[in-house]
């Protein structure tokens, strides 16, 4: 009885709770194979986007710019590549960091992780506050871990993962400022949701759901208690505000220097023609669906969501409604940017955040309804296989997307042959192509090419996929195949201060481009050539 008691008291201290999810998050590394893609950098699906995040903290780094000055590898017409899209406070860390470690990928995969895991952490306690259970609080939160867009771009470059990570620690702030009326909550769910809003404007899904929310909910509220109401209006101001201030920025910036590189504005299905609309709803349906979540779990979720909208008088008020607003705003979402879903599954990171919302407010309709299933043990272990199964699923097309011939991807459940024999074309490309480039960098650095030595990367038709390889100002074959003409492509780059052309693959030599420019040849690493112009 008394080993009883000191375990419950162990079990419900922070302490206790913290090392818990340390070893869950250490599994999850592991179970997802991110130590063996912990020092590449970027690569596998959407190499172009990876590269265009990994480009800020590297010219952070080399040229010691104040962080209102970020910039890419791709200089452009502009000559020095200032740019800008998401606010670079994650990619100026990233350059102070490695100040101390030098450069390495591992650092921003790192931060990345570690913001949402810290962010699942949070889940976890805001689950706990509803549910009073920490199994089904801890499965909460790892439904969203479950996502195989969560596994693959959890340990990686883009900004979507860490504005999702400050969107869930916000959340769990908002309900505790409820509950306790504490004003320091309201400041960090205000602080959080503009952090999150400030690196991904579309992980806001959770801010106008549970602002929408309180108003409906509170609205009796508005004569008897102004106060908070003023409040919830004031934290929306200032998130808005801050919003607002860093877009007019970045349209300032942009404009003055490199503009055109990064979307920042809507791509709606009324811009598409219907042979294109039946396009992307065929990709969506044969390709993107499969990484957002286990089809049959996606089943299970719709399922589940309109048991609780039928059962509406036994579910908590306040999550059903964050839950329909979620949903409504995802089916916006998709209206806005369908244009951007063949392909670009990466945008539904953002609406991720659906899925806990809507296992957790079913699970108040089963703790309401009948506490006694609520807590047995064959349905906490039914619930335990189902989560290890999709897992799993996770585990194998997260890994199957770094290298689809891991043992864990050959040697499990069995995955549609097309989308296996597409993954190894990818791989065999990237071993062709990219692999050649890895620890280039001290070799070319030893031909004496410095950061700031422009040089004509070929052939790339992205503005810093191999420029971030080389980890080298300059240019690529982006904007220039399309403006100029043969030759006259080069003899342009080198007016705007090209000093090196670096061709992978022999059969470019042949390019009108390039073929004129082979005289002085300075270096040859993997079969990339380096030639001084």
């Amino acid at each position: 009885m008394i080993l009883n008691r000191s375990l419950k008291k162990i079990i419900h201290t922070k302490y206790f709770q913290y090392a818990v999810f340390i070893f869950i998050s250490s599994i999850y590394f592991f179970l997802m194979g991110y130590n063996e893609v912990a020092t590449k950098g970027p690569f596998s699906q959407h190499i172009y986007r990876q590269s265009d995040s990994y480009a800020f903290p590297l010219n952070y780094y080399y040229e010691k710019n104040s962080f209102f000055e970020p910039s890419i590898l791709f200089v452009a017409e502009d000559k020095g590549g200032k740019t800008v899209s998401e606010f670079p406070i994650l990619y100026y860390l990233t350059a102070k960091i490695w100040d101390i470690t030098g450069v390495t990928p591992f650092i921003p995969r790192f931060i990345n992780f570690l913001i949402l895991c810290i962010g699942l952490f949070f889940l976890y306690r805001l689950a706990f506050e509803f549910l009073d259970d920490h199994f089904w609080s801890i499965l909460v939160s790892l439904s969203l871990a479950a996502s195989p867009l969560i596994g693959y771009y959890a340990f990686n470059f883009l900004p979507n993962i860490p504005a999702l990570g400050f969107s869930l620690i916000a959340s769990f702030y908002f309900f505790k400022y409820l509950k306790s009326e504490h004003f320091i909550h309201l400041i960090l769910f205000t602080v959080f949701f503009a952090l999150g809003g400030l690196l991904k404007i579309s992980s806001l899904f959770a801010f106008l759901a549970l602002n929408a929310m309180f108003f409906i909910l509170n609205f009796r509220q508005f004569k008897s208690n102004p106060k908070a109401v003023i409040k919830q209006i004031a934290s929306i101001i200032f998130v808005l505000g801050v919003l607002i201030s860093w877009f007019l920025f970045t349209k300032s910036y942009n404009a003055k220097h490199l503009g055109g590189i990064f979307n920042q504005s809507i791509l709606p299905v009324w811009n598409l023609s219907s042979k294109q609309v039946h396009s992307i709803l065929d990709v969506i349906y044969n390709n993107t669906l499969i990484y957002f979540f286990n089809p049959y779990a996606l089943g299970v979720l719709i399922a589940i969501m309109i048991v609780s909208i039928i059962y509406w008088k036994k579910v908590n008020k306040q999550l059903l409604v964050v839950t329909y607003i979620l949903l409504t705003g995802t089916i916006m979402f998709s209206v806005l940017f369908f244009g951007g879903m063949d392909y670009h599954e990466y945008f539904l990171i953002d609406i991720t955040i659906i899925i806990p919302f809507i296992l957790l407010t079913f699970l108040t309709l089963i703790k309401n309804s009948s506490n006694r299933f609520y807590k047995l043990g064959w349905i906490k272990t039914a619930a335990a296989v189902l989560l290890l199964f999709m897992l799993n699923y996770n585990a194998i097309l997260t890994r199957m997307r770094f290298n689809p011939n891991d043992p864990l991807v050959k040697e499990n459940i069995q995955l549609d042959k097309k989308i296996l024999d597409y993954w190894e074309y990818r791989h065999y490309d990237w071993e062709a192509h990219q692999q050649k480039y890895e620890g280039i960098v001290p070799y070319i650095r030893g031909l004496g090419i410095k950061f700031e030595d422009k040089v004509i990367s070929i052939p790339d038709e992205t503005p810093n996929v191999t420029l971030s390889l080389l980890q080298q100002k300059g240019f690529s074959d982006y904007h220039y195949s399309a403006n100029y003409k043969g030759v006259g492509q080069t003899k342009r780059k080198i007016v705007l201060g090209a000093k090196y052309m670096i061709i992978e693959g022999k059969e470019n030599l042949k390019r009108e481009d390039v073929a004129p420019y082979l005289k002085y040849k300075i270096g040859e690493y993997n079969g990339i050539l380096i030639y001084r112009l």
